[in-house]
């Protein structure tokens, strides 16, 4: 897998609230901008599906959805991508959106709104640096998005981790042929205390050195896995910005 100069993380849209000016919604957007021989390539992942939210807070923190060479749906819930057809038209042209699985209506969808489909069945490096996951179909099908930033290791950001946290991390070792992870940011979709101190233990176990729950992860999981990572555990919420090499 090639590499990235650098990458900054912006939430657009999370249920929390890291800037108290901006708006919460159930659901999640991720701003993705990477540096590679100082090229600039950005990314979406996912949309919330709240577009009065995302517009706002875009808004408020000078995004510019124009810049966006593509659009990453992790998978297929509303609260994820239920503002694709309001923002593909602002990307001004037709851009390739990464999706996980076939959607006959979320494909008619994106193709209305001149979208371009991209089922991302098997793992597949779109961008020299950034790689899908591929699907992986656990009931609900997902993809998640590796980043591979220089001097660092993969930067995972996941959306909701339906087929789970740490075989979603142990398939991004295998698929991108990096062993190091250096940061986890995301929905990890687990609720308890007991969780989040099982998936802190593994995170430390694999040394990884930033780790930012979000969106689906509750409180009492959020506190166990802060009191494992310490201060490798990193706030997020509507507002934060995670900038890396």
């Amino acid at each position: 897998m090639e590499e990235v100069k650098s990458v900054r993380i912006t939430t657009i849209v999370d249920n929390d609230v890291w800037r108290k000016k901006l708006m919460s919604s159930w659901g999640l957007s991720l701003f993705v901008e990477t540096v590679s021989e100082e090229k600039r390539y950005v990314v979406l992942m996912d949309t919330s599906g709240s577009f009065e939210t995302l517009f706002k807070n875009a808004s408020w923190l000078g995004v510019n959805f124009s810049s966006i060479k593509a659009i990453f749906v992790s998978h297929w819930h509303g609260d994820h991508c239920g503002s694709l057809s309001h923002v593909l038209p602002l990307s001004q042209r037709p851009i390739p959106v990464y999706v996980p699985s076939v959607s006959p209506s979320k494909i008619r969808t994106i193709k209305e709104a001149q979208g371009i489909p991209l089922v991302c069945s098997r793992p597949i490096e779109f961008k020299d640096g950034l790689m899908s996951t591929g699907e992986m179909p656990v009931g609900i099908s997902e993809h998640s998005l590796l980043i591979n930033s220089k001097n660092k290791g993969l930067v995972v950001l996941v959306g909701c981790s339906h087929p789970g946290i740490i075989n979603i991390l142990k398939r991004a070792q295998e698929v991108s042929g990096v062993s190091k992870i250096f940061a986890v940011i995301g929905g990890f979709h687990i609720s308890s205390v007991t969780e989040g101190i099982a998936v802190g233990k593994f995170l430390r176990e694999i040394d990884v050195e930033l780790v930012s729950p979000c969106h689906c992860t509750s409180i009492a999981a959020k506190h166990g896995i802060a009191k494992i990572m310490g201060e490798r555990y990193v706030k997020n919420g509507s507002g934060k910005i995670i900038s890396i090499g």
